[in-house]
C-alpha cells in the first residue's frame, strides 16, 4: 500500500499549491514511509479551505481505498466519515471552473470518486444535479456509479434520479459507452419503474445494451418473472458477440447446487425429481416456495436432507432474493429432530451434516445439548465432525454468552488423542475470540500442551485483543520455544506477528 500511495499524485489535480504548508504536505505523500506519514499529509490536505488540495485528499482516499480490496489496509479509514462530509460539502457548491490546475467540475468528480461506495438515498439530490448537466468523461462516470451506489442503498429510489437515467441510457445522441454506463448505474436498484426500463432495453439493437440489461433481469426476484424473456434472448446471442454480462445471465439460467452432502443421492419419487429440479432452475417464485415445502416436509431422508442444503446454500433458496425467513421455525424444527436420533447409516451421516449446518445458522443456546452431542461422538465420518466444530464456532461467535456444554465438548475433543489432529486444532480454533474465563482456560491450557500442533493453536488464542495483554509474557516464552526455520509450525508466524517483536 506504502508503494501504490508514493507512486501516486491524483487523479484530476495539478497539485503546486502556493501554501507551503500545503505543498509540503503534498510533498510527504512522495517519501512517506508508514500509514502514520500518509495520515498527517492526508489531514492536512482533506481539512484544508483549498479546493485543490481537498479534492487531492478525497483521490487518495478513492486509490487507498481500492488497493485495499487486494487484503491491504487503507490507512484513511479512521477517517472516512470526515471523507464522506468533505466530498458532500463539495457537492453542495457549484462546479469549480476549468484552469490550469483541473478541468470543469473536477471538484465534483473527485466528490463523487470518494462517494461512490458510500452513497446513500441522502445523496440523490447532489447526483441528481450533477447529471442534469449533463457532464462528460470523468464526471459522468463518477456521478453514475455514485448513483448506481445511492439507487441500490434505496429502499424507494428517488424517482427523478431514476427518470434521468433511463432518459439518458435511451438517449440515442449519446456515445453507447455512456448509455451502457447509465443502463449498468440501474443494475441494483429495486422499484417497477427500474424494472420496466430494465425490459425495454433488452428490445435494443445493441447487444452488450441488451446483455446489460438482462444481466440485471437475472438478479435477485427479478428473474422468476422475466426466465422466459432471459431464455429467449440468451438463445438468441451468437456465440462471438457474447460478453461478460451473457455469461451472468446463463449462469442464472442453468441449474443451481444440487446439494451439499447429497450429491450421490436422489430424491426417492418422480414427485420429489420434480420438485429438486425446480428447486435447481425455478420458473416462478410461487413454485420455487412450494417446491422446498414439499422437499422439507416429505419425510424422505435424502430429499430432506436436500431442503437443508438448499435453506443453508447462498446459492440455494436465496439464489434469486427469495424471503426464507418464513422456513426457519420449520427448517429447525426438523433439523433439531434429525439431531436428536443417530447419524443415518446408509448415508454416511449426511442427515447430521445437514441438520449441523442448520444449527451453525439458527441454533439457540438450548440447542447446545445437540452440538454437544455431536462433538463427542467418536465415530463420525471426519466430514461429519468437521460440521460438528463448524457448527460449535458459529454458535459460540453469535450467542450472547458462550455455552459451557458446547466448551467442554470441544474440550474433550482438543485433549483426546485418539482423535484426528485435523480435528484437535480446529477444536482450539473454534474458541478464537470467544470471551469468557471458561475459554480462557481452556486456550491456557492448550498453549501449554505438549502435543505442538495444539500448543501453537492455543498460544494463537492467546493473541487476540481480549487476551494479548494479560498473557504476552507468556505468549512470547512459548513463541520463544518453538524451533525455527523449516521445522517451524506451519502457523507459527501469525504468533510471532502478534507480538510485533
Amino acid at each position: 500500500m506504502t508503494t501504490f500511495l508514493r507512486e501516486f499524485q491524483s487523479w484530476y489535480w495539478n497539485c503546486d499549491f502556493d501554501d507551503a504548508e500545503l505543498q509540503a504536505a503534498f510533498d510527504a505523500t512522495d517519501v512517506a514511509a508508514n500509514p502514520d506519514d500518509f495520515q498527517r499529509a492526508f489531514l492536512v490536505l482533506l481539512r484544508s479551505d483549498d479546493t485543490a488540495a481537498r479534492g487531492t485528499a478525497l483521490d487518495f482516499y478513492d486509490r487507498a481505498a481500492a488497493s485495499s480490496r487486494h487484503g491491504e489496509e487503507n490507512p484513511f479509514e479512521p477517517y472516512r466519515a470526515e471523507v464522506l462530509e468533505a466530498a458532500r460539502e463539495m457537492l453542495r457548491h457549484p462546479p469549480r471552473p476549468g484552469d490550469a490546475i483541473a478541468f470543469e467540475g473536477a471538484d465534483h468528480a473527485s466528490a463523487l470518486l470518494a462517494l461512490k461506495n458510500d452513497a446513500g438515498p441522502e445523496d440523490a439530490e447532489a447526483v441528481l444535479a450533477v447529471l442534469r448537466r449533463r457532464p462528460d468523461g470523468e464526471l459522468l462516470y463518477n456521478a453514475l456509479r455514485a448513483a448506481s451506489t445511492a439507487l441500490a442503498n434505496s429502499e424507494t429510489p428517488d424517482p427523478r434520479l431514476v427518470a434521468l437515467i433511463g432518459e439518458m441510457a435511451f438517449d440515442h445522441a449519446l456515445d453507447i459507452d455512456e448509455r451502457r454506463e447509465a443502463l449498468s448505474a440501474l443494475r441494483g436498484a429495486p422499484g417497477d419503474e427500474v424494472t420496466a426500463l430494465l425490459v425495454r432495453a433488452t428490445g435494443e439493437d445493441d447487444r452488450r445494451f441488451q446483455q446489460e440489461a438482462a444481466w440485471a433481469l437475472s438478479i435477485g426476484e427479478r428473474f422468476y418473472a422475466h426466465r422466459a424473456l432471459l431464455e429467449r434472448l440468451d438463445a438468441s446471442w451468437p456465440d462471438d458477440e457474447r460478453v461478460f454480462m451473457a455469461t451472468e445471465v446463463r449462469a442464472a439460467l442453468a441449474p443451481g447446487p444440487h446439494s451439499i452432502h447429497w450429491r450421490s443421492a436422489a430424491p426417492e419419487s418422480p414427485r420429489l425429481l420434480q420438485a429438486h429440479r425446480e428447486l435447481r432452475a425455478p420458473t416462478s417464485e410461487e413454485a420455487h416456495r412450494q417446491a422446498f415445502r414439499t422437499m422439507l416436509h416429505s419425510g424422505r431422508t435424502a430429499a430432506v436432507g436436500i431442503a437443508l442444503d438448499h435453506f443453508r446454500d447462498g446459492e440455494g433458496l436465496t439464489r434469486f432474493g427469495l424471503d426464507a425467513e418464513p422456513f426457519r421455525p420449520d427448517v429447525l424444527a426438523i433439523a433439531r429432530r434429525i439431531l436428536a436420533r443417530p447419524p443415518s447409516p446408509e448415508h454416511g451421516g449426511a442427515d447430521h451434516a445437514s441438520a449441523l449446518d442448520v444449527l451453525a445458522l439458527l441454533a439457540e443456546p438450548e440447542d447446545a445439548p445437540l452440538i454437544a452431542a455431536a462433538l463427542r461422538r467418536r465415530d463420525s465420518a471426519p466430514p461429519l465432525r468437521e460440521r460438528a466444530i463448524r457448527a460449535a464456532q458459529d454458535c459460540l461467535d453469535r450467542w450472547d454468552e458462550p455455552d459451557d456444554r458446547v466448551v467442554a465438548a470441544l474440550e474433550e475433543l482438543i485433549f483426546d488423542p485418539s482423535a484426528a489432529m485435523d480435528d484437535r486444532t480446529l477444536a482450539v480454533m473454534a474458541l478464537f475470540d470467544v470471551p469468557g474465563p471458561r475459554v480462557t482456560a481452556v486456550l491456557l491450557r492448550a498453549a501449554r500442551s505438549s502435543v505442538l500442533p495444539v500448543q501453537v493453536e492455543g498460544t494463537l488464542g492467546l493473541t487476540y485483543d481480549h487476551l494479548i495483554d494479560q498473557y504476552r509474557d507468556l505468549v512470547r516464552v512459548i513463541v520463544a520455544s518453538w524451533p525455527g526455520g523449516d521445522d517451524e509450525p506451519a502457523r507459527a508466524w501469525l504468533a510471532r506477528s502478534a507480538l510485533g517483536d
